[in-house]
């Protein structure tokens, strides 16, 4: 079917805007060349739009796109939108709202819930959680539309390659073009929203653990950027950290303009710095997964720095894609990047309860990679006793 995010009519789009493009330059009256120039620079406008909602999968049917410009209702058409566990079935994604005490910030959000939550002899363990950062401009439904998120996750369930977590995807963002970058800032408080206030919402209202070590974040593009920024600025709060495609400096992305383009914010938000300037005796430090592509020259090339600069304290896992910052390159990535966060996440009595096969994909990787080995504090952790 010709939906709104098919590649088939963006080539339409483009073709007619030439034809008619071509008919004006041959036609006489000069009313009909201004018709068809301003039709064409219209249809060539309307082929732009596609091509931007085909890379970041804002609507995937036409439903979506009625629904979405017809109604004020924000459920965006991909899940029905939830306030209470109940309404979202285990193995599956809801809508559910996240409110922000701290940051003042109400959003909605998408979470996953395993389906191991609803079976009884689970029903007292608390499960790790990751939180999913989306990209800019986007929304967390393209976890769902683009990636496939649930079907993946339901997948690497069945195959015995991770243990049942919580995937907890919040917008990242404010509203319209309102790019707030995961960061605080002049008039913007998104790193307290994501990092307190989420996690405070989510550990009350489901079965989460609690516990920093279990927490872990992932994101890919300027989520990418987040999940590494916040991983880095808050580092006895997150576990582990798998970034894909993202870029490692405020001044490469939208995280400048948010900041105002001052200097010393950029540099307290800008990971290669942070990494940089790490130290062993400064504390640990979250484990980290980079997946950067040879593409986007500037962004390997600093993914490649910042792993280094953090492999000087621990070993850092980075993989080389062959591909550009795309929803084919995130798609690529995130079945492992899940993998291995399960592999950093999960404490010891969740290990014998979920154990594990070894992931048998693999990824384009031109670099060295580093077996991905628990953190150490796991080794020295004993069985959880369960609340």
């Amino acid at each position: 079917m010709l939906g709104p995010d098919s590649r088939l009519l963006i080539a339409l789009l483009i073709a007619v805007s030439a034809v008619l493009l071509i008919a004006g330059a041959r036609l006489r009256l000069l009313p009909l060349k201004i018709a068809c120039g301003a039709l064409s620079i219209m249809v060539a406008m309307i082929g732009g739009v596609a091509a931007v909602n085909n890379y970041y999968g804002y609507y995937t049917n036409w439903g979506e796109l009625w629904a979405d410009f017809h109604t004020s209702s924000s459920g965006l058409g991909v899940v029905p939108t939830t306030g209470t566990l109940a309404d979202v079935a285990p193995g599956h994604i809801g809508w559910t709202t996240l409110p922000g005490r701290l940051s003042g910030y109400d959003r909605p959000g998408l979470i996953y819930v395993p389906p191991q939550y609803s079976q009884a002899q689970y029903a007292r363990v608390r499960f790790p959680v990751v939180e999913l950062f989306h990209g800019t401009p986007g929304n967390p439904r393209v976890w769902v539309t683009e990636l496939q998120v649930s079907r993946i996750v339901n997948t690497l369930l069945a195959d015995h390659l991770i243990g049942p977590m919580i995937l907890v995807m919040p917008t990242i963002n404010g509203s319209g073009h309102d790019f707030q970058e995961c960061l605080n800032g002049p008039g913007v408080r998104d790193d307290t929203y994501l990092t307190t206030d989420v996690r405070a919402d989510v550990v009350a209202r489901y079965r989460a653990s609690n516990d920093p070590y279990e927490w872990g974040v992932t994101g890919y593009s300027s989520g990418g950027y987040c999940a590494a920024n916040l991983a880095m600025r808050h580092r006895q709060v997150f576990g582990a950290a798998a970034v894909i495609e993202g870029y490692f400096r405020a001044a490469d992305g939208p995280a400048a303009r948010v900041l105002g383009y001052s200097k010393p914010l950029e540099a307290a938000n800008s990971p290669l710095h942070l990494a940089e300037g790490a130290r062993p005796a400064s504390g640990p430090l979250p484990a980290f997964w980079v997946a950067a592509g040879t593409k986007d020259r500037t962004d390997y090339q600093t993914a490649k720095v910042f792993a280094a600069a953090l492999d000087r304290i621990e070993p850092v896992m980075l993989v080389t894609l062959n591909a550009a910052d795309t929803h084919s390159a995130w798609s690529a990535a995130l079945p492992v990047a899940l993998t291995w966060l399960w592999q950093q996440l999960a404490p010891p009595d969740l290990r014998v309860l979920f154990p594990v096969h070894a992931y048998a994909g693999s990824l384009n990787s031109t670099l060295p990679v580093h077996p991905a080995t628990a953190p150490a504090h796991r080794l020295a952790l004993g069985p959880r006793p369960l609340p």
